[in-house]
């Protein structure tokens, strides 16, 4: 008897924790039906409108101030005239709250992949950096605070998943994500370059920024998966916790 109750309070345990994990979207968001790509898009642009600041409700964090631990950026191809291994520590991220989705693909009831592309006015990033790499012949190093923008940052997100049963619904588990990214312009700003030499510093980081766009070729695939780890930070925790039958209108 007593073995009994004691598996009879585990399920209800477990029970009553998938029920607080759940996540529901709330009334305010119109639902769409499935495939209907052009509401799917305006229901995402109301979310963001919506709530800036995040919503627990649904694991939204904060778009206004984005905050992570670490991101890293390497580049180690000896052959290459640009060599940006840098490492960002204690990241603020401002800019995403004014983020508007452009279109969006895949949003089918039965489905294993989904294309969300999107466009950022303005991205700031700040952070502490070390860095150890190389402008054609110059060896590039440093540790300091760094001061990163980004004007008219553009995104596909393509982001590979299975849909999993939990308690008879159907759930997102993440397969891989990946993005394809860039800005228009973008400026760098890393403090203490070359041990304080601050006219050497001043320099470089005028090299880098007059020629923003030949950096981002040069670094744009590891730019990207920067960039798609601050988007799984973002976006997978409030996409695994919502049903993605309730996405949908019936």
């Amino acid at each position: 008897m007593c073995k009994h109750d004691w598996r009879l309070s585990i399920l209800r345990i477990f029970y009553g924790l998938s029920y607080i994990l759940a996540c529901d979207l709330p009334p305010e968001i119109g639902k769409c039906k499935a495939g209907d790509h052009v509401c799917i898009t305006r229901a995402m642009n109301d979310v963001i409108r919506l709530y800036p600041d995040g919503n627990p409700l649904f694991k939204m964090p904060n778009l206004k101030l984005v905050k992570l631990d670490k991101l890293i950026v390497s580049k180690s191809d000896s052959k290459a005239p640009l060599q940006l291994n840098f490492q960002l520590f204690d990241v603020k991220i401002t800019g995403l709250d004014k983020a508007k989705i452009l279109s969006a693909k895949g949003f089918e009831k039965d489905t294993d992949y989904h294309e969300v592309e999107f466009q950022v006015p303005f991205v700031k990033m700040n952070a502490r950096y070390e860095i150890n790499g190389k402008l054609l012949l110059l060896p590039v190093k440093g540790t300091g605070h760094g001061e990163f923008t980004h004007k008219g940052l553009h995104v596909i997100l393509k982001h590979k998943i299975a849909l999993e049963k939990r308690n008879g619904k159907n759930y997102i588990k993440t397969i891989k994500l990946w993005t394809s990214t860039k800005p228009e312009s973008s400026t760098y700003e890393f403090g203490n370059l070359f041990d304080g030499n601050k006219e050497l510093a001043d320099a470089t980081n005028k090299v880098l920024t007059e020629n923003s766009q030949n950096v981002w070729n040069a670094m744009g695939e590891e730019f990207s998966r920067g960039i798609a780890q601050v988007i799984e930070e973002l976006v997978l925790p409030t996409l695994e916790c919502l049903a993605y039958d309730d996405f949908f209108a019936e």
